[in-house]
């Protein structure tokens, strides 16, 4: 099956479909990548799923996968703990270029910038970017907190990563956005919001995000800025939703791949 346009389904995008519902359901769709979080993989491998049959699925497709997520925490130990292992080794296995960072532990800032360091120079063994994320509840809850670790790391393939829903809910101005190097934004997920924040911000995103064009993000001019910046970073669906797990594995991707192709095709994305 030939590839589909240049857009990632993001892991947390039918979170609950198994790893060749959702490889499928993203080359029907027309995506041309997955990602894959570290608990994906090992319920695939619980599934009965080695690791030559997952490859061989992905490539079946005509599909990559794009980025790898996991919860774990780079502040918590070095890069080279089990859970880090096991990281490096999913990323090898598929030819992954990038894997999505999080912070939710306090630690001393000197002592986590270091180890985030170590995490890039470990990554930068395998060809990977380490792309750093942001969310209102986490350590680092708006992009001026990740963009300062990145630069602050002196690490060519540290990146920042740029989620609209936590965008919008951090309250983060344009401005800074528009001031990061356009090669040190790593990738874009786009999703929408509810028009009225929840109080518990962290149960809002986990359940409840909506299709991009559906809800109160001002995508047109997020893309606007990031288009105007050279910005020419991979662009991918990530919605935490119960509503579209409800639906089935298909169905849901095609929703999800018309409403981010449509957006993009509004805001005269330069697809490439």
């Amino acid at each position: 099956m030939p590839a589909g346009r240049p857009l990632t389904l993001c892991a947390m995008t039918l979170r609950g479909a198994t790893f060749a519902e959702r490889v499928r359901a993203a080359a029907l769709a027309g995506f041309d990548s997955v990602g894959l979080s570290l608990d994906q993989y090992r319920r695939a491998r619980h599934d009965g799923l080695g690791d030559a049959e997952m490859r061989g699925l992905v490539e079946e497709y005509g599909l990559r996968v794009a980025e790898v997520e996991t919860p774990w925490d780079w502040t918590a130990a070095l890069p080279d703990d089990e859970e880090g292992e096991l990281l490096f080794r999913v990323l090898d296995l598929f030819g992954c270029p990038q894997f999505n960072a999080v912070r939710f532990v306090p630690r001393p800032e000197e002592e986590a910038l270091a180890r985030f360091a170590a995490l890039c120079r470990r990554a930068a063994g395998h060809g990977v970017t380490v792309a750093l994320e942001f969310m209102p509840f986490s350590e680092l809850p708006a992009l001026r907190d990740a963009w300062e670790v990145v630069s602050a790391s002196g690490e060519p393939n540290a990146a920042v990563l740029l989620d609209s829903w936590h965008h919008h809910r951090s309250g983060d101005p344009t401005g800074l956005l528009a001031s990061i190097p356009a090669a040190r934004i790593a990738s874009v997920q786009l999703n929408d919001a509810l028009p009225e924040p929840e109080a518990d911000a962290r149960e809002e995103a986990r359940h409840r995000r909506l299709l991009p064009g559906e809800g109160a993000i001002p995508l047109a001019g997020l893309l606007a800025t990031l288009r105007g910046r050279g910005v020419r970073a991979r662009m991918s669906a990530e919605i935490w939703s119960d509503a579209l797990e409800a639906l089935p594995p298909d169905l849901a991707a095609r929703r999800v791949f018309e409403a981010t192709c449509h957006v993009l095709d509004e805001a005269g994305w330069p697809w490439e």
